[in-house]
Parts: C-alpha cells; structure tokens; sequence
C-alpha cells in the first residue's frame, strides 16, 4: 500500500515554477562556478517598477531584507513597533540588534490611531505587514502614509510580500513616502520560495545602507538565474496562479461561514477561520485525511488555523471535503 505524501497548507507557498526554466538552467557550469552578481536581477526589478536600479537591493528571501532593515535603524535602547499578530519574524530581529518589541493589537479594522499612539522617541522601525500574516487582513495607502508622516524619523518597513493576491498593489504608491521601504518577494505568487530570492526597494541611501549590512554574494547563481528567467517570461502564469487563489478563497471563505465557522476576509493566499474550542480536534482530523495547516501559539489566536490556499482544483476540492468531515466530527 502506497501511502501518500502529506499536502503542506501550512507554509503559503505559491504556484509550481516551469520546469523547462529550471532545466535550461543545468547546462549552465557559470552558474555554479562563478560568485553571483545580484545586479542583473536588481535592473530587471527596478525596470519592472519603473525606479532607479541603486533602490532596489535583492535579498537571501524577503526575511534576508527585512533583517538588513531592522539592523540598520534597531539598537539597544531602540523600540520596533509592529501590530500583533504579525509576521513572527519581527520580533526576533528586534532581539538580534537589542531593540524592545512595541505592539498593537490588530484583529478587524485596521488601528491607525493606535499605532500613530505608539511611536515615541525610541522607534526606530514601524513594522506594517499588509495583506498581514497570519490574518490575510489588509490596510490602506492612508493608513501607511499617515503612520510615515507621523514618525518621519522612523524607518517604516512596508512588508507586502502577498500584495499579488491583495484587491490593490500598493507598491509603487507607498514608495512615495520617504521613510517607506517596501519589502517583495518571489517565495509565493512568482512560486520560487526553494530558491529564496527576496528584495526591497527604497530611497537611495537606505537601499546602500541595507546593502552593506549583509553579506556579499548573499543569494545563490541558480536561484539568481531562475528568478531574472521567471520574471523575463513574463507574469501570464502568475496571474493565472492569483486568480486561482483568488477563487478558492472567496469560495472557501463563503463555505466556511455556511458551516458556522468565523472566517474574516483574507487578502493573501490563505484563509485564517478561527475555530475555538475545536481547532485542535479539525487540525489533527485534517491531518489525518493528509493536510498539514498552522496553528500558532499566539493567545490572540491561538483557536485559528491558517490555511494555504493550493491553487489547484484537485487538491482543493480533497481539502473542502476534508474540512467538511473535521467540522462534522469536531462539532
């Protein structure tokens, strides 16, 4: 009896790359030879959003970037104030540099005000997650402008790695803030999350700054070479991948809400219900028929489960049937 390799929905990863890209890249002995330069890759990006090429520094993924971020404006004595829950990484980079963790809550609307409340003279970085992980919740170019013209000491880390599958990208208009770095990745829509080819794009002088506060040669040739060939076939497939998503989470969202489950609007690649007392009977039952979702420790949220969205009409028609049976034998 074969048995069958679990399906991840816990990791939000994005559309399967093309395999004939990844095979024109094995005759290439360059590749494996020879240090890599990220430049290439850095115009190719720059040209994409129609900025200069010395804004935008390519990263080991979009944790790479965010890290580089928190080092250069994070120190002892220092505050990073992010939102809670947020992407977990944040306050981690925090204690790597010494800084103290400031945070929000933000489950519904998102709390402009509260945040503006929250900067003092110590916050060096504002972290705004948007669509936020774990939650899919969103927030608005006034709400970013509004919390960078109110701390414009501050460096303002606009992490908007799932802005594909977001309603509005708000790349390009959150680049009009001065103290705004926008943090991308190729890990979800672009499928290449193996590859671990993240950037950012900022003001000039935070762009130099962030690039001498990694390593050099910090993101491999072949995964180099894979990303600047995904993005020079254009993003036809990414946007079928989104649409997709797109569909299964306005689809599993509604079904969730019929089945009685709380299930908030999500604008990412995954869904974020909150079971209450059940979560662990529906997670462990969803394992059971092979799926694997995250639950976090977080007390806010500690009842949901966040779902990756597989963007696969097989695999999601097995997972509604899944989460059919889990809620049946949970209730």
């Amino acid at each position: 009896m074969t048995t069958l390799a679990p399906i991840r929905l816990d990791r939000n990863e994005g559309a399967r790359p093309d395999a004939s890209l990844i095979a024109s890249l094995i005759g290439s002995q360059a590749l494996f030879r020879e240090y890599p330069d990220e430049k290439p890759l850095e115009a190719a990006l720059a040209a994409r959003f129609s900025v200069d090429p010395e804004r935008v520094v390519v990263t080991n993924g979009a944790d790479g970037a965010l890290e580089r971020a928190c080092r250069i404006r994070l120190g002892p004595g220092a505050e990073l104030l992010m939102t809670n829950p947020t992407f977990e990484m944040f306050p981690l980079f925090a204690g790597m540099t010494g800084a103290v963790p400031v945070t929000v809550p933000w489950l519904g609307k998102f709390p402009r005000e509260e945040v503006i409340a929250g900067i003092s003279d110590n916050t060096g970085v504002i972290a705004l997650v948007s669509p936020n992980n774990p939650t899919g919740a969103v927030m608005t170019l006034d709400d970013v402008g509004a919390i960078a013209a109110a701390a414009p000491s501050a460096l303002v880390i606009f992490d908007h790695v799932y802005g594909d599958y977001a309603d509005e990208d708000l790349t390009l208009a959150a680049l009009d803030f001065p103290n705004v770095v926008v943090v991308r990745t190729f890990s979800k829509a672009w499928g290449l999350a193996g590859c671990r080819v993240g950037y950012a794009i900022a003001r000039p002088a935070v762009a130099f700054r962030m690039r001498d506060a990694g390593p050099p040669y910090s993101v491999a040739g072949p995964s180099l070479a894979l990303a600047m060939a995904t993005l020079e076939r254009g993003d036809e497939t990414v946007r079928s991948h989104v649409a997709r998503v797109r569909e299964e989470r306005e689809d599993l969202t509604g079904r969730l809400q019929v089945w009685g489950v709380e299930c908030p609007p999500s604008q990412g690649n995954f869904v974020f219900p909150s079971f209450g007392g059940r979560v662990t009977a529906v997670r462990d039952s969803l394992a059971e028929d092979g799926f694997i979702v995250r639950r976090f420790e977080n007390p806010l949220i500690s009842g949901s489960l966040r779902i990756s969205l597989p963007g696969d009409t097989a695999i999601y028609d097995r997972l509604v049937r899944a989460l059919a049976r889990a809620l049946g034998g949970a209730r």
